[in-house]
Formats: structure tokens, C-alpha cells, sequence
């Protein structure tokens, strides 16, 4: 992220809730000869129910996510289960995206910079001489979503992979199959009532280096912090 990916009124959209309604509720107009309204959604059904209850946490309280939940989160959205393959669909079955996390506070795992290996189902802690909080407080654009995060995973594009059969396309494809793996996290997440909040304001830079990532084949696309509800006074289980 750098100057030009602010625009001109950034701020007031970020400040003002009133001009956020009224450019959140903007659509195409269509010229059409019939209309026709949808069923009535009615009762939700499980799935349902999740996408009712999802929403972008403005923050997170200070009690810690356990092990189990943070395991099944990744291992559901983006690990290969042996009866039933990846969580997300991927263009051409190359799977471009890489994960990995910076963990603050989730039981029984220090606190570290961490790879995600998708076919062991395993975290690999790097050799990062960087506190990860303090880390997140200096790249994120909305530093308040790194003071109690539980942890904070970034989609690493590994564009090559496409790129031998998909071309230039392969950079559009890798943002939607992060774009996928992060919503089923966050579907997850709910199920495992650990708050979540998709993050695109970061420094590029800043996280392609702590990673050591050259910023062309392989660069950070997007993020998500996740952290048990300010509303919880108990540990999330």
C-alpha cells in the first residue's frame, strides 16, 4: 500500500458514517422491461444463520484463542483434509496462495512469525527477529486492530504458479482464491466464536520484507486479524 491507494476523500469516508451510507448504498440503475422480487429469505438454515451473523469486528478483547479453534480454522479453509480435499476452489487446481501468520496470543503457541504448510497441516515458526504485535502496530493502516488480536493471517502470492498456464490472468486469480480461503476462515471463525475483521489497508513492503518476499513473483495480497469478541470475558472455545 502506498499514497496512490488513498483517494481523495479517504478520510472522510473512514470518519464520517453519514458518507459512508450514503456511497455504500450506491448501484448500477438498470433500464428493464420487468422486475421480478426475490422469494423471501425466511428462516436460516446453519449456513445461513453464519452469513446473517458475519460481521467486521472493530476490534478485539484481550483473552486468548485456544489451540483447538485456531487449528480447526486453518485446517478447514485452507489444509488439505484427507477425505475431502482444500476448503477454497483454486483456477486450474495450482493453488498460488501461501498463508502465514503472525501469532500474538493463542494458547500454547509462542508468540512468533509463522508458515502454514497445507499438506502436513503444520505451522513452521521463521526465524524473524520481530515482535509480532509490534510489528502489526507499525503496518497496518488501522493499528487498533493489531492491539489485541489473537492472530493475524497474510495471503502470500506465489504468482508463477499460474502464471505458466493462466499468463497475466494469474494475478487476478490469485486475489480471488484468497479472497475465498478468507471467507471460509471467517465462516469458521464464527462457528468457532472467534471475531474476525478482513484487513487491505497494510504496507506492502513492510510485510513482503518481513517475509522475505521479492515483491514481483511473490508478494502479500491480503489480510485478516482475528481475536476473541470484546463482548467475551471468558477464553474462546
Amino acid at each position: 500500500m502506498s499514497s496512490s491507494a488513498t483517494g481523495p476523500y479517504s478520510y472522510e469516508l473512514a470518519t464520517d458514517p453519514d458518507a459512508l451510507e450514503q456511497l455504500g448504498r450506491a448501484h448500477p440503475h438498470y433500464i428493464s422491461s420487468e422486475v421480478y422480487p426475490l422469494a423471501s429469505a425466511g428462516d436460516a438454515t446453519p449456513l445461513g444463520d453464519l452469513l446473517r451473523r458475519r460481521h467486521s469486528a472493530p476490534g478485539f478483547g484481550q483473552n486468548a484463542v485456544t489451540f483447538d479453534s485456531f487449528s480447526r480454522i486453518l485446517n478447514e479453509s485452507a489444509c488439505i483434509t484427507e477425505a475431502y480435499g482444500r476448503g477454497a476452489p483454486s483456477a486450474g487446481a495450482l493453488y498460488p496462495i501461501d498463508i502465514y501468520l503472525c501469532v500474538n496470543n493463542v494458547e500454547g503457541l509462542t508468540a512468533g512469525v509463522y508458515a502454514l504448510d497445507p499438506y502436513e497441516a503444520s505451522l513452521h515458526r521463521l526465524a524473524v527477529d520481530k515482535d509480532p504485535r509490534s510489528f502489526l502496530q507499525e503496518c497496518l493502516v488501522f493499528q487498533n486492530l493489531a492491539d489485541n488480536s489473537a492472530f493475524h493471517v497474510f495471503f502470500v502470492g506465489s504468482f508463477v504458479r499460474q502464471r505458466i498456464k493462466y499468463g497475466q490472468r494469474a494475478y487476478r486469480f490469485a486475489l480471488i482464491e484468497a479472497g475465498h480461503i478468507a471467507q471460509a476462515m471467517i465462516m469458521y471463525a464464527l462457528e468457532e466464536n472467534v471475531a474476525s475483521c478482513p484487513v487491505g489497508g497494510f504496507i506492502d513492503k513492510q510485510v513482503d520484507d518481513l517475509l522475505c518476499l521479492d515483491g514481483v513473483e511473490q508478494s502479500v495480497v491480503y489480510s485478516v486479524a482475528f481475536g476473541s469478541s470484546q463482548a467475551s470475558d471468558e477464553v474462546v472455545e
